[in-house]
């Protein structure tokens, strides 16, 4: 369930807070952490479906980055970092979607994406790291100057980008999913951004593995969270384009 909860802007955080706070008294999924976000974000729509799968009930509270919302004075205090996503449990603030998506993880009741095999998990790690650290990071700059009006993209990070697909590739040559045999949040995870950049590049012809997982992960029920974070964010991408 998804609540859209806006009134927090009318009073400021701390007293949010402490309006928030009278009711969260209960064991954690009673609680709906508040998922600040917008869903044109890769991370964010990587949250949601986290939530979404592992039956996790939240509000969602909007914050329009194409409104420059994550830079006001009231989501700054929330995340001094002005990225989103951001989830607020009572007090306790997680700034960062991997971190979320764990989190989430190990406290659900039943968590079926994040594996109890260690040698599962440092696999899932991994690729969360990758996505971190290599994958996203494309995506952003390369967005980030579309967003600009300088396209076509920079060459070296389009090669760059294809280089980060050739090794989701290789790893799903084995196996049906970037961590083995069953879903994870790391494909939860790399799909946002894969899907994403689609929207200024395709797939090359080399990147069959990636097709074929793309159309397994279409299939799941709580894909159509990040379909509708898609749309949201195809509908500013053909502005600029409309202009260059």
């Amino acid at each position: 369930m998804i609540i859209f909860f806006n009134s927090a802007k009318s009073f400021g955080y701390r007293s949010f807070i402490r309006f928030y706070g009278q009711h969260v008294r209960k064991p954690l999924f009673d609680e709906k952490p508040t998922l600040f976000g917008d869903e044109a974000s890769p991370p964010v729509r990587f949250v949601m479906m986290t939530a979404s799968a592992l039956n996790v009930e939240y509000k969602l509270h909007r914050v329009d980055l194409f409104c420059s919302e994550h830079k006001s004075e009231f989501y700054t205090r929330i995340n001094p970092l002005q990225k989103v996503p951001a989830l607020a449990v009572g007090e306790h603030i997680i700034s960062d979607s991997h971190a979320i998506a764990l989190y989430l993880c190990r406290r659900s009741r039943d968590n079926k994406l994040y594996s109890k095999s260690t040698k599962i998990k440092s696999q899932i790690d991994q690729m969360l790291f990758f996505n971190s650290g290599t994958l996203f990071p494309i995506d952003s700059a390369i967005f980030s100057e579309y967003f600009t009006g300088k396209w076509p993209a920079d060459e070296n990070k389009v090669k760059d980008w294809y280089r980060a697909l050739d090794y989701l590739e290789h790893r799903l040559k084995e196996h049906n999913w970037l961590a083995g045999d069953r879903v994870s949040i790391c494909d939860l995870c790399c799909v946002t951004t894969v899907s994403s950049l689609q929207l200024l590049l395709p797939l090359s012809d080399r990147h069959s593995n990636i097709s074929d997982w793309l159309q397994r992960l279409q299939k799941l029920p709580f894909y159509k969270l990040n379909e509708r974070g898609l749309k949201r964010l195809n509908v500013f991408v053909e502005k600029i384009k409309s202009i260059l």
